[in-house]
């Protein structure tokens, strides 16, 4: 069973157990973005506490670049917490974009193309096809990139603590079996939606063949014992020597 932190066992409604003797540990951040346009309703809150411009985005990740950060995704990354990754970068950091919004392939495609960079998109199945998310084409074409990895966000992007265990099991093992059929590729990795999720949906996520999950905890440790709840942090509108220094901290 995963061994969860004291100090959000609370939260997650699980005991907490000793550490293993021997364990990975990795300082990587995972940063997490969500809309990343210029947003023209002003009066739509939400979007706008989400959004980040591409402009911004594009600042992020020349000074990341600059600071000699390496771009991997979630993959390689549980590949190190197993202690099977070669070469894995000193700095590393990863990219990633919730829900698969339209803009992910209009905006942000276009910039981790044009500086190189990877990153993962965590898509909700359901969602696909609708008035400002991807189209299914669209999805397709990016994930034959070598640039961006896709992982799942359920079906319907629905909070998944303390749901009937039937219908997580649905929304989690299912969206993985929809994108692997749609895409014709393995997906290893997995988002709680709304950073929502307990002892039982990692067991359903484990169970399901993913091999990481996100959440988003505020923390840049990842360890072997918290690869099914990474943590994750919000970089906003911070760039060059303000977003280095942020990252550098020590406690979130």
């Amino acid at each position: 069973m995963t061994m969860l932190p004291p100090d959000f066992a609370a939260v997650l409604g699980a005991k907490t157990g000793p550490k293993t003797a021997k364990q990975t540990s990795i300082r990587i951040p995972i940063l997490m973005f969500h809309y990343v346009e210029y947003v023209q309703d002003k009066n739509d809150k939400i979007r706008a506490e989400l959004t980040t411009t591409p402009n911004v985005l594009e600042a992020q990740i020349r000074t990341l670049k600059s600071a000699g950060y390496t771009f991997i995704t979630p993959s390689y990354l549980t590949l190190a917490l197993n202690g099977r990754a070669k070469h894995f970068p000193k700095k590393p950091i990863i990219l990633s974009f919730d829900d698969g919004y339209m803009d992910l392939y209009t905006d942000v495609f276009p910039i981790l193309k044009q500086e190189n960079a990877k990153a993962v998109a965590y898509i909700i199945v359901d969602f696909l096809n609708r008035p400002n998310f991807l189209f299914s084409f669209q999805l397709e074409e990016m994930a034959k990139s070598p640039l961006i990895e896709i992982g799942a966000h359920t079906m319907d992007h629905l909070a998944l603590k303390g749901m009937d265990k039937d219908k997580a099991k649905y929304q989690i093992a299912q969206s993985r079996i929809e994108l692997q059929k749609e895409l014709h590729l393995p997906i290893s990795s997995f988002a709680y939606p709304y950073g929502s999720f307990d002892q039982q949906a990692i067991d359903l996520v484990k169970e399901a063949g993913f091999t990481n999950a996100v959440s988003t905890l505020p923390g840049v440790q990842q360890t072997p014992d918290t690869k099914y709840y990474l943590y994750r942090l919000r970089p906003g509108y911070m760039t060059g020597q303000e977003l280095l220094d942020f990252l550098a901290q020590d406690k979130f």
